[in-house]
Formats: structure tokens, C-alpha cells, sequence
């Protein structure tokens, strides 16, 4: 599938320029079949959809695991970022005198989960500069008393991209677990956990990855799936009746013992079109077209005078360009009158180009930029 395939799939794109993929990646016409495909089934035959209950599970599971170079049975699905990024910090279970180590570009939902739950664990926190978090500065916050060093792939603020190789390397050094908030960068550039030496990976369904609200993924490395899950359901277990009502419980092998019931059912359905788009023009191609789009984009508003939050490096930013300015929510007003779609927090504006877009798309966003910045 090429890019204009891709594009023709968009029916927003009829109308608008949609460059907030960041935030909520708009719905696919092959997305919309199939969330009325499943409202017909459940409508008319229910029963035929409950016996093929875990049919999509298993579906999405398989596509998201091959996107980030992970096997399906590391891969469970769960209703959100958070809420991966919360079992991450179950499993780890840091004990007194141990440490965590983020960068203070790391997402709330991957720092608060420790506060709650690992009070006698010490949160070590490393500040970016000019722009970016130096691996220097990790190496100093980490030593052997780290448990896990917790980042966000992609700044939703800025931007900015870590080197995952660099940090599992890192990682590796001091025996610690690399946690990875993918939210911004699963769908956008290619990740490869295996060889990155990623331990947990949560994102969530919703915005690169093209799929639906209420589907989340959490992948976790090996040496981890046999302990016990801190939390579980009936679905997460293999349970015998050897002799009613007696029964046996054990927890199911690999990821799978950490569901606790059936997953979003109409979610699943219409995230795997998104997966199945990505797969299809393969994560490749679709990370030097995003790079692409977005370089365009930044080097066109650095041609223009403007101070960004974004660096201009390919390989420290992914599909977010983001601007510093003193008034982003009245140029983002002005963007969707202008049929511009966007995103706008604090002296910040941001735009999102993915696979879908095109460099025309950017230039009616530049456009905007050239009524409130006149050359």
C-alpha cells in the first residue's frame, strides 16, 4: 500500500488538514467498516461473536508484536498506556534502597505509578539540555542500585527522541530494566525491543498506530512472564474442575496472565485496520516518510525565524514539530478556521504529520503561520 492509498482511506482529509495524530489519529474508512461490522454481528448474532471471543485478541496481539519486533505471546493487550505503565511498576516491585531513574521529559504515567507504589524506592530525575537528555547524564543517575530507568521514547511536549539502543545498553551495564512509554513513537518509527534490550513497552491503540480508544498494549520482556501477576482474572488463568467443585488455577504461560477480562471488544475491531495499514506499508518506509514530512516542516518554519521545541536532527525527533509562542491558542483558533487541525498547551503549538498527510497538508498549516507571522 503507497502513501496516496494510504491517504484515500481518510475521509477527513476531504475536508481538513488533520495534523494531530499525536493526540487522536482520526478513523480509517476500512475502520469504520469495521466497527459496523461488529455493531451487525453483535446486533444479530451475538452468540457467534462470543465463541470467537478471543479471535480479534489474538488478531491484534500478533500485529502489534511484529510492528515492534516483539513475539505475541510477550504482548498483552489492556485498555490503555497507564495502565501498562502501572503493571510495569507491579512487576518490577522495587525494594528499599533501590532507585528509579527518569528524564524530566518522561510522561506523568510512567512517574506517578513509582510514587504510589514504590515509596522506599528513590526517584532520580535528569533534565534535558539544549534540548535533548544527554546519555552522560543518565550514566551518572544510574548505578547498581537501579531497578529500572523509565523514559518516554518521544517527548509529547517537544518532541525530542531518545536512542533506544544507547539505552538499553545502559541499561544492560547496571542489570536494570528498561521502561519505555511508546505513545509517541509506536507507528511512527520503527522500534525493535529485542534488539533495543527493552524490558516494558506500554502504549496505547489511539494515535500513530492509527486504532481506537480503550486499547492499550504492554509488552514484557521474558525473564518477567514467569512471575506471578500482580493482578488477574479468570481469562488470565488455566483453570480445571477435576472433580466439581473442586478446582485448580494456574497462570496462564507468557503474557496472557496478566489479563483480567475481555478486552474492548469493538476497539479491537477497529484498531486492526491501523495495524494492518502500518504492516502493510511497513514501518520502513513509514518512519522516513514521517521524518520526511516533519523535517519539511521544521526546516520550513526555521526558514520563517521561529524558536521550536523540536530539533531539526532526524534521529532525535520522530512525527512531532513543536513551536514556541506566546499566544498557540489563538493561532490554533485560527488553524480550524482555517480548516487546520492542531494542538496547543502553555507557549507551545504543535502539528503531527503522518503517513496520511502530504507536503501540501504542511504547507496550508505554514500557510496559517504566515497570516500571524508575516515575512
Amino acid at each position: 500500500m503507497n502513501q496516496e492509498e494510504i491517504r484515500g482511506l481518510f475521509p477527513v482529509l476531504a475536508d481538513r488538514v488533520y495534523l494531530f495524530s499525536g493526540g487522536l489519529a482520526p478513523a480509517s474508512i476500512l475502520a469504520r467498516e469495521a466497527i459496523a461490522r461488529f455493531v451487525d454481528e453483535n446486533t444479530y448474532d451475538p452468540n457467534d461473536r462470543y465463541e470467537r471471543l478471543d479471535e480479534e485478541y489474538r488478531v491484534v496481539q500478533g500485529l502489534f508484536a511484529a510492528l515492534i519486533g516483539a513475539d505475541p505471546e510477550e504482548v498483552f493487550i489492556t485498555d490503555s498506556t497507564g495502565a501498562g505503565s502501572n503493571l510495569a511498576v507491579e512487576i518490577l516491585d522495587g525494594f528499599p534502597g533501590s532507585n528509579v531513574v527518569f528524564d524530566t521529559l518522561t510522561y506523568p504515567s510512567s512517574v506517578y505509578p513509582w510514587m504510589l507504589h514504590g515509596r522506599d524506592v528513590e526517584l532520580r530525575f535528569v533534565k534535558p539540555r539544549n534540548g535533548m537528555v544527554q546519555m552522560d547524564d543518565l550514566a551518572e543517575a544510574v548505578d547498581d542500585e537501579t531497578i529500572a530507568l523509565s523514559v518516554s521514547h518521544v517527548c509529547h511536549m517537544t518532541g525530542f527522541r531518545h536512542d533506544l539502543d544507547a539505552l538499553g545498553t545502559l541499561a544492560a551495564d547496571h542489570d536494570a530494566a528498561l521502561a519505555v512509554d511508546a505513545m509517541q513513537s509506536a507507528g511512527a518509527v520503527q522500534i525493535d525491543v529485542h534488539r533495543s534490550g527493552v524490558h516494558f513497552l506500554a502504549c496505547g491503540a489511539m494515535k500513530w498506530l492509527l486504532g481506537a480508544a480503550g486499547v492499550g498494549f504492554l509488552y514484557v520482556d521474558r525473564r518477567y512472564l514467569d512471575r506471578p501477576p500482580p493482578r488477574t482474572g479468570l481469562i488470565g488463568v488455566e483453570y480445571d474442575y477435576p472433580s466439581w467443585p473442586e478446582f485448580e488455577l494456574v497462570p496462564r504461560p507468557g503474557a496472557d496472565r496478566f489479563r483480567l477480562g475481555a478486552p474492548s471488544l469493538i476497539g479491537l475491531a477497529a484498531t486492526i485496520p491501523g495495524l494492518e495499514i502500518l504492516t502493510g506499508a511497513g514501518m520502513r518506509q513509514v518512519e522516513e516518510y514521517v521524518l520526511d514530512l516533519s523535517g519539511y516542516c521544521v526546516d520550513e518554519l526555521l526558514s520563517r525565524g521561529l524558536d521550536l521545541f523540536t530539533l531539526p536532527d532526524p534521529d532525535r525527533r520522530a512525527g512531532i514539530v513543536a513551536i514556541r509562542m506566546d499566544d498557540p491558542g489563538e493561532v490554533c483558533d485560527l488553524m480550524r478556521e482555517r480548516g487546520v487541525d492542531g494542538w496547543h498547551y502553555a507557549d507551545m503549538l504543535r502539528v503531527d504529520p503522518h503517513v496520511f498527510n502530504n507536503r501540501e497538508d504542511v504547507d496550508r498549516f505554514l500557510a496559517v503561520i504566515d497570516e500571524v507571522y508575516p515575512a
